[in-house]
Formats: C-alpha cells, structure tokens, sequence
C-alpha cells in the first residue's frame, strides 16, 4: 500500500481495513480488497495522468447502474491520483460457475440484450468499418501482404456492419462477469472493466463472451445465448451469423497483437499461453462464406501471424 494509497484510505474511513491485491487485468490498474468489519470494498489504483480512462469508468458506471445493471457503485474518488473506492461485488465469477452456469449465462444475454435497447444518452466513441480496420494493426507485420488484408478488411466491414450502433462493454468475458444470485433481473450479472466501453455494432459483446480468448464456451450456451439474443433483438439470423463472423475475426486478430505485446513490454507472458485459442476462433471465423475474399488474402498472413 502506497502512502497516497493509505491516506485516500484514511479519509475515507477504511484507515486498518485488511488488505488483499487482487489478480490485475490487461491494463496498469490495480485492484485491492478491503475488509472493515462487515464492510467491504474494492480500492482502484490507475495511473495518475490517466483522467480519460478515469473519467470513461464513471461516466460508464452512471449510465449502466441508470440502466438499472450492476456496476460497481463508486464511493468515493481522488482523481489526481488516480484512486477510486468502489463497491466489491465479490469474487464469483462466472467461470468459478458450475450448477448455474447456463442461466447466468442467459441472464448475461439478457443484459446485452437491454444495452441494444437503450442506445440513447451515452457519450461513446462510434466503431466504424474504417476503426476496425485499424484496431487490426497490432497484430500484422509490414508488408504488401497486410496492405492487401487491411484492404480485404474494410470491404468487408463496410458490407457487413451495416446495423444501427449499440453500446458495448469490449471488454466482456467470464472474468468480468460476477453472478449476483441475491438480486433480482438484470441485477444478477455484475459488470467490470467497461471504461473502454463503444458504439459497436450489434452482436458485439456477445461474440466477445462466446468466443473468449481465456477459455471454451460450450456449445449449447452459445447457441441459447445467440438465439435469445437474436429473438430479442428481432435481428437476421443470416445476417447476424456473418456479422459475427468479422466481429470474432476483428476482435480475436486484435487480440493476438495484444497479448503480445503485454508479454513483450509489460513482462506478462502469461497472455501467451491463450494465443492459441486466439488464433483458432481468427481462422473459425474466416471460414463464414461472407469473408471468403479476405479468407484468400489472410492466407499468406496466418502463418506468419501463428503462435
């Protein structure tokens, strides 16, 4: 504990609480838990210069918890130093889910479900096709040949992300995903790391769960999810099916430039052991007959792009 850390603290009234880091995600925040008694809460520790993304986080939080979702509550902030108090939804996530693990699940579509039905009052950055496109850099080498992929990738996109934006998290998967069984509805499915949140295009916080980089997703939960979904929403099933195909494909390519650049500049080799996986659900999705011309073009690139 930092002594910015521990006065924060003190002012706040958790001077003594116990105090236990928490596992780190992706990025340089840092999370720990304190107990007080039966008090509870989470400290979040970010970079001091980082007021956008500290800003996004509380912006985001507002609207979801407006929304009637679980977002942890923020109770109390020091934006100069990059610290936040905030509620500690607990520790059970649903990939520690076993007996409830299809209708969280389904709870967490539900959400998803209600993001896309409330488009309005948020303030987001648009995913268009031509952002997308270059999100994808980070995982290609120079050359002729990624010129002709980014090229293949923006006809693509353009063609298939042709549905009204819709908000979503980017960031949701398992890990970031509390199961809340005391509370009621939507309220059961506690929400994480969404300071990165977006206008993207629909679909895309779903294919980020069923396709996730960390671990498989049965079957028989992706089709419930993408089927209630897809009712839901009163989407094309044709449609959807290939947009999710260049969502799992932009998203999952991304990832591999990601990941390893955590291991090479951020001493996290552990985002390694995922590439794999990564790769697989990039070459699952480029066999939708929607991406057939940029399945061709990546040809020359999935060796080269292979763990």
């Amino acid at each position: 504990m930092t002594g910015p850390e521990q006065a924060f603290l003190d002012a706040h009234g958790w001077h003594g609480a116990d105090a236990a880091p928490l596992a780190g995600d992706a990025s340089a925040r840092r999370y720990t838990r304190l107990r007080q008694g039966q008090g509870r809460a989470i400290l979040m520790s970010a970079e001091a210069q980082d007021h956008a993304g500290f800003d996004a986080f509380m912006a985001v939080a507002a609207r979801l918890c407006a929304l009637g979702l679980s977002a942890p509550e923020v109770l109390a902030v020091d934006r100069d130093k990059g610290l936040m108090l905030l509620e500690d939804l607990g520790d059970t996530g649903f990939h520690q889910l076993i007996t409830d693990r299809t209708g969280a699940s389904l709870a967490a579509s539900d959400v998803l479900i209600h993001l896309a039905q409330h488009p309005d009052g948020w303030n987001l950055p648009r995913l268009t096709p031509t952002t997308m496109v270059e999100m994808t850099r980070i995982a290609l080498p120079e050359g002729r040949e990624t010129g002709a992929a980014l090229a293949a990738m923006a006809e693509a996109f353009s063609t298939l992300f042709t549905d009204p934006l819709v908000p979503a998290l980017r960031d949701v998967h398992a890990e970031n995903l509390i199961w809340l069984p005391g509370r009621a509805g939507l309220a059961r499915v506690g929400l994480l790391d969404f300071q990165d949140a977006v206008l993207a295009p629909p679909g895309y916080d779903l294919v980020s769960f069923i396709h996730d980089a960390r671990r498989d997703v049965p079957g028989d939960i992706a089709q419930a999810m993408t089927a209630r979904y897809l009712g839901a929403l009163g989407l094309d099933p044709a449609h959807f099916a290939a947009q999710s195909a260049a969502l799992s494909f932009q998203r999952n390519l991304r990832i591999l430039g990601v990941f390893r650049r955590l291991a090479r500049d951020r001493g996290k080799p552990g985002y390694l052991t995922y590439l794999p996986r990564v790769h697989s659900h990039v070459s699952t999705a480029l066999l939708h007959p929607a991406l057939a011309d940029l399945r061709c073009v990546m040809a020359r690139l999935m060796d080269r792009i292979a763990p």
